[in-house]
Protein backbone atom coordinates (compact mmCIF):
# COMPACT_ATOMS: atom_id res chain seq x y z
CA UNK A 1 0.00 0.00 0.00
CA UNK A 2 1.53 3.14 -1.01
CA UNK A 3 1.21 6.33 1.11
CA UNK A 4 -0.88 8.96 1.29
CA UNK A 5 0.36 12.54 1.05
CA UNK A 6 -1.38 15.89 1.14
CA UNK A 7 -4.53 16.62 2.34
CA UNK A 8 -5.89 13.15 2.26
CA UNK A 9 -3.04 12.24 4.75
CA UNK A 10 -5.23 14.28 7.74
CA UNK A 11 -8.41 11.68 6.56
CA UNK A 12 -9.00 8.03 7.44
CA UNK A 13 -9.10 6.00 4.20
CA UNK A 14 -12.61 5.12 2.51
CA UNK A 15 -14.21 7.68 5.35
CA UNK A 16 -15.78 10.86 3.58
CA UNK A 17 -17.57 13.42 6.06
CA UNK A 18 -21.31 13.21 5.64
CA UNK A 19 -22.63 16.47 4.77
CA UNK A 20 -24.10 19.26 6.96
CA UNK A 21 -26.94 20.90 6.42
CA UNK A 22 -27.32 24.26 7.19
CA UNK A 23 -30.22 26.10 9.12
CA UNK A 24 -32.22 29.08 7.59
CA UNK A 25 -30.58 31.31 9.79
CA UNK A 26 -26.86 30.35 8.72
CA UNK A 27 -27.70 30.50 4.94
CA UNK A 28 -29.79 33.60 4.93
CA UNK A 29 -26.24 35.61 7.14
CA UNK A 30 -23.88 34.05 4.56
CA UNK A 31 -26.38 35.38 1.36
CA UNK A 32 -25.73 38.65 3.33
CA UNK A 33 -22.04 38.69 3.81
CA UNK A 34 -22.11 37.52 0.30
CA UNK A 35 -24.50 40.24 -0.74
CA UNK A 36 -21.91 43.26 0.38
CA UNK A 37 -19.05 45.44 -1.02
CA UNK A 38 -16.05 43.35 -0.95
CA UNK A 39 -13.57 44.34 1.85
CA UNK A 40 -11.02 47.19 0.51
CA UNK A 41 -7.09 45.63 0.29
CA UNK A 42 -5.57 44.82 3.42
CA UNK A 43 -2.06 44.96 2.27
CA UNK A 44 0.20 47.80 0.89
CA UNK A 45 -1.78 50.44 2.71
CA UNK A 46 0.65 52.22 4.93
CA UNK A 47 3.65 54.52 4.70
CA UNK A 48 6.07 52.51 4.07
CA UNK A 49 5.43 48.71 2.04
CA UNK A 50 7.30 45.34 3.07
CA UNK A 51 8.96 43.58 0.24
CA UNK A 52 10.69 40.67 -0.76
CA UNK A 53 12.37 38.92 -3.91
CA UNK A 54 14.73 35.73 -4.29
CA UNK A 55 17.92 35.68 -5.66
CA UNK A 56 20.66 32.68 -6.13
CA UNK A 57 22.99 31.74 -3.23
CA UNK A 58 25.57 33.03 -4.57
CA UNK A 59 24.54 36.48 -5.83
CA UNK A 60 23.67 37.30 -1.87
CA UNK A 61 26.68 36.55 -1.51
CA UNK A 62 28.12 39.11 -3.58
CA UNK A 63 25.51 41.42 -2.70
CA UNK A 64 25.78 41.57 0.83
CA UNK A 65 29.44 41.72 0.62
CA UNK A 66 28.74 45.08 -1.55
CA UNK A 67 26.48 46.25 0.79
CA UNK A 68 29.65 45.65 3.73
CA UNK A 69 32.13 47.23 1.35
CA UNK A 70 30.13 50.08 0.74
CA UNK A 71 28.45 50.18 4.72
CA UNK A 72 25.27 50.50 3.66
CA UNK A 73 22.25 47.68 3.84
CA UNK A 74 20.94 45.08 1.35
CA UNK A 75 17.87 47.57 1.10
CA UNK A 76 19.65 50.89 0.56
CA UNK A 77 21.57 48.80 -2.43
CA UNK A 78 18.26 48.04 -4.36
CA UNK A 79 16.31 51.53 -3.90
CA UNK A 80 19.76 52.68 -5.29
CA UNK A 81 19.35 50.34 -8.05
CA UNK A 82 15.42 51.25 -8.94
CA UNK A 83 15.99 54.54 -8.47
CA UNK A 84 18.98 54.98 -11.26
CA UNK A 85 17.02 52.55 -13.62
CA UNK A 86 13.70 55.41 -12.69
CA UNK A 87 15.95 58.18 -13.60
CA UNK A 88 17.70 56.51 -17.07
CA UNK A 89 13.60 56.84 -18.16
CA UNK A 90 13.59 60.52 -17.44
CA UNK A 91 11.31 59.68 -14.21
CA UNK A 92 11.99 60.74 -10.83
CA UNK A 93 14.16 58.92 -8.60
CA UNK A 94 12.87 57.25 -5.50
CA UNK A 95 13.87 58.45 -2.14
CA UNK A 96 16.33 56.75 -0.22
CA UNK A 97 16.26 57.08 3.25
Amino acid sequence: MSKITGLASFTKRGQQAAPVEASPAVEATVAAASAKQPHARARAQKAVVAMSFRITRQDWERVHQLAITEGVSINTLTLRGLSKLFEERGLPGMTIN
